[in-house]
């Protein structure tokens, strides 16, 4: 169940807190011409040439606009950050929102068979960049929320698919293979452990409609895969998906989208990760509890700071399972050391 905000209750009781250029050409030309005909008489006869000159010289600067084009086309499909690949004629879009700190991924064409695509692989959301070692132990974790009801599969693999010894079809990873636990707003948890053999995994993952999952995910890598990605598979029906992962124009949401190789320590993919909190009333993240925590939940309350699902999640003091007044107070009894603990 999504965390709610009680802002009424936090007015009422935070009032006490203190906290065209080819035509110019062509004139400058002809002025020039006119001068050196009524200068040389026959000289009038090099202006052919004249005009030659530019008219070649208008080519190359043709082509080096094009050129120039091509760089923010590769720009655009930089691999090693979170992009679209979409195979005709599915299509998506995708827009990085810094400010609200995810991407919106919409789904215009999810493809598939009866479109003339070919399986829920027409359409991902991915990233690449990074390499999968053999017997290392990995946390992989993200948070997805969608407008609609459907489902989706995500992997990390090899590029081309192909087997590498114990992964088939190059897949390291997917879906809820090894230790998983999937929170739902709506559901509650859905999946806890719940695959620990990687033949278990195959099926997608549902999601429903207005829902968000929080995703956290344990697992030894079975291959070496020097050029791995991150994919998300949102396309259409297909011979192994029975019907379309999303319809048209349904709004995908991601973020904390996190890959951490635990055996040593790198962190291998990391897009707008929640806030890590290890101590029990510190919302920054700073390992410390203080009044800068008691002013990011008032501040939340009056709707001037957005805090990420883990700061919020972390701020449900007395445990109702909503964050509201009632948890800022909790604070400032224990910062007011009234309490000894949260």
């Amino acid at each position: 169940m999504k965390k709610a905000v009680s802002f009424l209750t936090s007015l009422l009781m935070l009032s006490s807190l203190t906290v065209p250029f080819i035509y110019a050409e062509d004139e400058a030309v002809s002025e020039e011409n006119t001068s050196a005909a009524e200068e040389a008489g026959e000289e009038s006869k090099d202006t052919p040439d004249a005009e030659e000159t530019p008219a070649a010289e208008e080519t190359p600067e043709t082509e080096e606009t094009t050129e120039t084009e091509e760089p923010s086309e590769k720009e655009e499909k930089d691999f090693t950050v979170w992009h679209v690949n979409a195979t005709a004629p599915a299509e998506g879009e995708l827009i990085d929102d810094k400010e609200n700190k995810e991407y919106i991924f919409k789904v215009v064409n999810p493809g598939g068979e009866k479109r003339g695509g070919t399986d829920k692989w027409d359409l991902q959301f991915r990233i690449r960049g990074f390499s999968i070692v053999k017997d290392h132990e990995y946390s992989i974790r993200y948070t997805i929320s969608s407008d609609h009801m459907g489902t989706y599969y995500t992997k990390i693999a090899n590029y081309d698919s192909s087997d590498v010894g114990d992964a088939v079809a190059g897949e390291v990873w997917h879906n809820q293979f090894g230790t998983s636990t999937i929170k739902s707003y709506i559901d509650g948890v859905v999946w806890e452990n719940a695959e620990t053999t990687y033949s278990n995994a195959w099926n997608n993952q549902s999601i429903s409609s207005g829902d968000t999952l929080n995703v956290s995910c344990d697992f030894t890598g079975i291959a070496d895969i020097p050029e791995a990605e991150w994919c998300f598979f949102l396309g259409g029906a297909g011979s192994t998906t029975t019907y379309d992962c999303f319809t048209p124009g349904t709004k995908l949401r991601f973020r904390n989208l996190v890959l951490t190789d635990n055996t040593t320590g790198e962190t291998l993919v990391s897009a707008y990760p929640f806030t890590e909190i290890k101590v029990k009333g510190d919302i920054n993240g700073d390992d410390v509890v203080d009044t800068t925590d008691l002013t990011l939940l008032s501040l939340c309350l009056l709707g001037d700071v957005t805090l990420d699902d883990a700061q919020i999640d972390h701020a449900d003091f007395d445990g109702d399972g909503v964050f509201h007044i009632a948890d800022v107070a909790e604070l400032m009894r224990f910062l007011s050391k009234k309490i000894d603990t949260l």
